[in-house]
């Protein structure tokens, strides 16, 4: 699924269905006949002419399959994906049959503690400073905006079920909104984020309450200077070997998290 079917679809349903043979030998897929006779015919005669040793041979497949990314995934019924370019920046769940485009980055967990910190105003003014932009839309990395964001270090088991209780109810409503209006999370946005009426900005304003309380910052804080020290804090910790708080609440101190680009 491409970044257009993240931000213009309901729910960002992808809009194609594609042939993805995986990391799967010829004898396996020449099993699929018809598809395996549509890639033979059609995508073959110009992979014979690529100058890279690995898509003349295995032509029958991506060139990146990502196998760490549908390791991680293969276990969740869901996960978080967010358009690498955009205004808004939204993560939003995706489902185990959706293949990302490498015009996404994927969250693996389908912890909605981890959507509340990354949909939360604190998570949008590190990526505003941390990211680059094309043509004034935020460029969402792996690298830059996610695995140098800090997380919070001293939430109790009580704020993160709120944060999670609070990002899922928010996930209902937007969800309710597009399948009503038939937008995609993009238009959604542009229509009510920043009217103070509506029930998108009042949920965006609590659930940003709730994870300033998880961080314990105050309304009159520095929230980029607070991030930094923060950020500066941690780091000097790992390097000292110490354990920290990642991107897994306390409660399901199982879940993996991780980040990932898209295979195609």
């Amino acid at each position: 699924m491409s970044a257009r079917d993240l931000t213009d679809n309901p729910h960002g349903t992808p809009e194609r269905w594609i042939i993805d043979f995986q990391n799967m030998s010829i004898e396996e897929v020449s099993e699929y006949k018809l598809p395996f006779e549509y890639i033979r015919t059609n995508v073959k005669p110009e992979r014979e002419t690529n100058r890279e040793t690995v898509m003349r041979e295995k032509w029958w497949r991506f060139k990146r399959t990502n196998e760490s990314m549908r390791s991680a995934l293969s276990n969740l019924p869901f996960y978080f994906i967010v358009p690498r370019h955009s205004k808004w920046f939204i993560f939003i769940p995706g489902k185990s049959n959706w293949l990302p485009a490498d015009s996404t980055t994927v969250i693996a967990s389908d912890d909605f503690y981890i959507l509340g910190i990354l949909t939360s105003n604190i998570h949008r003014v590190w990526v505003n400073v941390q990211s680059s932009t094309l043509k004034g839309d935020t460029r969402y990395t792996h690298n830059t905006c996610f695995e140098t964001f800090p997380f919070p270090q001293t939430a109790d088991i009580k704020i993160v079920q709120q944060i999670r209780s609070k990002a899922e109810e928010l996930h209902q409503y937007r969800t309710q909104q597009m399948e009503t209006k038939q937008w995609g999370i993009t238009t959604l946005y542009n229509k009510f984020f920043n009217e103070p009426s509506s029930q998108l900005y009042k949920l965006h304003q609590q659930l940003d309450k709730l994870v300033m309380t998880a961080y314990n910052f105050q309304a009159n804080d520095d929230i980029l200077e607070k991030l930094l020290i923060l950020n500066l804090e941690l780091a000097e910790k790992e390097n000292q070997g110490i354990k920290i708080i990642g991107p897994g609440s306390m409660e399901r101190s199982e879940n993996f998290c991780e980040t990932f680009c898209g295979v195609l």
